[in-house]
This record gives C-alpha cells, sequence and structure tokens, in this order.
C-alpha cells in the first residue's frame, strides 16, 4: 500500500511549505479562463503527462494566468476610475468659476457693497427651505470676501446674524436709498415676475 504523500506525486515535507501550498485549493474564477485558452492540442499534450506534471502544470498556468489578468483589470479599473474623478472635480471647479463670476459682477456694480450683503442674504434665505443650498452658500461666501477685499467692509451685524428679520433689510435699504421711485418699481417688478417663472 502506498503512503498518501506518494499518490499526490509530492512528498509531505510540514505545514508552511512549498508542497503544502500546491494542495490548498486554486481560484475557482481562474480555471474557467485557463481552461479556454488551453484547448486542442495543448491541452492533449498536459494529458499525456504523467499525474505530477499535470498538476505541476496547472500550478503554474494558474501562477502565470491571475497576474496576466489581474494586472490588466486593475490598470483598466484605475483608469475608469480615475477619469470619473477627473470629470467630477471638473464639473466642481466649473461651478465654483461660475459662482465667483457672479460674485465679483454683484460686488463691482454695487454702490453700496455693505447693504448689498444684507439684500443677498435676504434674497438667499426667502426660500422657504430651512437649509441654505451649496451654491448659495458658496455665493454669499466669496460676496462676503470680495466685498472685504475690494471695499473693505467688514460686517459683524451680518456675520452674528442667526435668524434674518426682512423688516430691518427694508429699513437699511431705505434709510441708504430713500422712497421707492417708478425705476424702482419697475426692476421689482421685473424680479417678482422672473422669480414667478421658477
Amino acid at each position: 500500500m502506498c503512503p498518501v504523500w506518494w499518490k499526490s506525486g509530492i512528498p509531505h515535507l510540514g505545514r508552511g511549505t512549498r508542497a503544502s501550498a500546491a494542495h490548498e485549493p486554486r481560484p475557482a474564477r481562474v480555471r474557467p479562463l485557463v481552461k479556454r485558452f488551453y484547448s486542442g492540442s495543448a491541452i492533449t499534450a498536459g494529458r499525456a503527462l504523467p499525474v505530477v506534471g499535470k498538476h505541476l502544470l496547472q500550478r503554474n498556468v494558474i501562477k502565470i494566468g491571475i497576474p496576466l489578468i489581474g494586472v490588466p483589470l486593475a490598470v483598466l479599473l484605475n483608469r475608469y476610475t480615475t477619469l470619473l474623478a477627473g470629470r467630477h472635480a471638473r464639473a466642481v471647479f466649473r461651478n465654483e468659476a461660475r459662482v465667483i463670476e457672479i460674485a465679483e459682477g454683484i460686488s463691482e456694480r454695487s454702490r453700496h457693497p455693505q447693504l448689498m450683503l444684507w439684500v443677498a442674504w435676504l434674497v438667499l434665505r426667502a426660500n422657504a427651505k430651512a437649509k441654505i443650498a451649496d451654491d448659495e452658500a458658496l455665493l454669499m461666501r466669496h460676496l462676503v470676501r470680495l466685498v472685504r477685499e475690494r471695499h473693505e467692509v467688514v460686517d459683524e451685524r451680518l456675520a452674528n446674524v442667526v435668524d434674518l428679520d426682512p423688516a430691518e433689510v427694508w429699513k437699511r435699504v431705505a434709510a441708504v436709498d430713500g422712497d421707492v421711485d417708478s425705476r424702482e418699481k419697475a426692476v421689482l417688478a421685473e424680479l417678482r415676475e422672473r422669480c414667478g417663472r421658477g
């Protein structure tokens, strides 16, 4: 009667050695791919080998097959995720550039930068939602920065406001601008019409 190690063709040398590693299960997903590439004359030649030769051939094919499949797959996956990240970053930076351009235009045209910040905050908070949108917060951040840099205006009262009172904003507007004339009424009517379409 033959010992068990003799049937496998490789003497058993103990745990953790190359011989015991040969008995570990092969990756099940690689076998169909290997069988697809090794068919016909290659498989016939492999079958002609003794048991030890077949075993070593399978082992080497699997050892070579995993990197041949894994490396290109990893490269493709890496390229795809890098492209996705790049597209997302481009969209984010374009959006921020658009918001900065709007903030610069508003800041340049304003004759009363401190009042402009209050009115902008009132308009942004006019939405019934409890949370301000990301683009609105970004616009307000850039408006405050531009007013501070270009007009050297820092409004501590606005920085500490939690709940905005529209009556207070309109009092500030009336104090600076005076009574509403026909041109201002036309602008407000146009603003009402454009906001009503939204």
